[in-house]
């Protein structure tokens, strides 16, 4: 039934592919957008679909090729909006607007914990915020996940940080609030299957909460080697090169945000990943080498 059809926008991302083995796993038949015939799903049994996401015609098109009826909408200010609100607002817009044109039963729309509370300097969260309001007025049926930090910024060699043997770095030393990609797409499952409780409403998606040190003690636990917690780079440097991060994590470290808890959210997902349990779930190091030592 088209029902039980989703198509995950950004399919190939970090968030998207976790999404996609979520939403599988779950029994729903998932595509998932790529641009390029060279860049198919990397996740066991989701269709690929090339389409263009930042564009309304490719969205079209990918929901008459699917007959989806559900949609995970992810979009990317840091890439395919090359760091522009305003472009950013417009790739969502679009893909609102082309999931009501098609009828659409459920959008979940991704947007960021708290985003209405940070402040002017954190840019890449201004487009979430104008989203989030222009859903309601859409017209849509739709609830929003409002995810916090990634674990999967642990092991991130595109903005080199490769999670390494013996070693975990991150951009704070001090307490944060983490999720793992996986329970977005578990979040969303939930929100899709009860669409009473969920259709207008949102979630904070937060795992786990914790600093460096104890992040690194679960690597430790995990690996049954010793492991050292590093900044990433000296915060002189954070607030020189990545402003907008550097003000996003000031409100994590200096207010304890986001607001919403891992308690929280564990009334919702009871098995919400931890930071050991996200080691585990991971696996591997990233030149491949398994992080348990004993798998």
């Amino acid at each position: 039934m088209s029902a039980d059809k989703i198509l995950v926008l950004n399919s190939t991302g970090k968030v998207g592919r976790n999404v996609c083995r979520a939403l599988v796993e779950a029994g729903y038949e998932v595509y998932g957008t790529t641009r390029s015939h060279k860049n198919t799903a990397t996740t066991t049994g989701v269709q690929s679909v090339v389409c263009n996401y930042t564009l309304r015609a490719d969205l079209d098109r990918a929901f008459a090729q699917t007959g989806a009826k559900k949609v995970f909408v992810i979009t990317d200010y840091f890439a395919a909006a090359k760091k522009n609100a305003d472009l950013e607002f417009e790739q969502g817009r679009a893909a609102i607007d082309a999931a009501k044109a098609a009828g659409v039963q459920h959008l979940i729309f991704m947007s960021v914990a708290d985003a209405e509370f940070f402040d002017e300097h954190v840019k890449h969260v201004h487009a979430k915020v104008a989203l989030e309001k222009y859903l309601h007025s859409a017209g849509v049926p739709f609830s929003i996940l409002r995810p916090c930090a990634f674990f999967e910024n642990l092991d991130d060699a595109a903005n080199w940080n490769p999670l390494k043997k013996g070693v975990v770095k991150f951009l704070s030393l001090q307490n944060c609030k983490y999720c793992a990609t996986y329970d977005i797409g578990r979040a969303a499952v939930i929100q899709l299957k009860d669409p009473d409780t969920w259709l207008g409403k949102s979630l904070d998606v937060i795992g786990w909460q914790g600093d460096l040190s104890e992040v690194a003690k679960a690597l430790a636990k995990v690996s049954g080697v010793p492991v050292k917690a590093k900044l990433a780079m000296p915060i002189f440097l954070r607030r020189l090169f990545l402003k907008d991060l550097h003000h996003m994590f000031l409100y994590y470290e200096e207010q304890q945000g986001p607001r919403g808890t891992p308690e929280a959210f564990k009334k919702i997902l009871p098995d919400a990943l931890s930071a050991e349990d996200w080691f585990r779930f991971h696996g591997h190091y990233s030149n491949g080498e398994k992080i348990a030592a004993n798998v």
